[in-house]
């Protein structure tokens, strides 16, 4: 019991550099310093070190903290019953890749049809995710809302890489989203309404 502090402490330490992290990876990449995320997370080098040893392991634990909160608004809106749910889910996709260069580009990767080998940790995306949302594309599917020719990993091939081509160009983002939803099969007015929630 007597060190419970001290992991109370470390955990902390990893929430904030993980917060700090994410923040950084947005503005300035994932080849961002690892020093500048110590820095500014108040915390020293050694600190991060011993909670993400590898650049690699700090991006994949920011990622996966994005891909909790895809798969937590994909669960929401599988709850309730809207008709518009999967486009208000692709619109919150869209928004999450329109502020992280780094998620951007490794959801980009990840959903190309052609996409190389996956990675055990990239295909740990691919089953929450389809787990979570795939519900919300069957049950527009089914209900008409969606074209009955379109496939799940097609539709998601589309919006990562229309983000992709957007990149940080929002008017972009939104004039390209606009065109998937209506492509999709969803009313004008619901593509321009979810245009229009991405960030200014």
């Amino acid at each position: 019991m007597a060190d419970r502090p001290g992991r109370q402490d470390a955990q902390r330490n990893r929430a904030r550099l993980l917060e700090t992290a994410a923040d950084v990876f947005r503005d300035a990449g994932s080849d961002a310093p690892l020093d500048l995320i110590a820095a500014r997370a108040g915390v020293a080098n050694a600190t991060l070190y011993r909670h993400f040893p590898t650049r690699g392991l700090l991006l994949s634990a920011v990622y996966a903290q994005a891909i909790d909160a895809l798969c937590a608004e994909a669960t929401a809106r599988v709850e309730g019953d809207d008709d518009d749910a999967l486009f208000d889910w692709l619109g919150v996709v869209m928004a999450h890749m329109q502020t992280s260069r780094g998620l951007r580009e490794a959801l980009v990767a990840a959903y190309a049809l052609a996409s190389e080998e996956l990675t055990a940790e990239v295909n740990e995306w691919h089953v929450r995710i389809d787990a979570a949302a795939k519900p919300l594309f069957t049950r527009a599917r089914d209900r008409g809302l969606v074209r009955s020719s379109l496939r799940w990993n097609e539709v998601l091939a589309l919006v990562t890489a229309v983000a992709g081509a957007a990149g940080p160009d929002h008017q972009a983002a939104r004039r390209m989203l606009t065109v998937v939803v209506v492509g999709l099969g969803a009313p004008e007015s619901v593509a321009h309404r979810l245009a229009c929630s991405l960030p200014a």
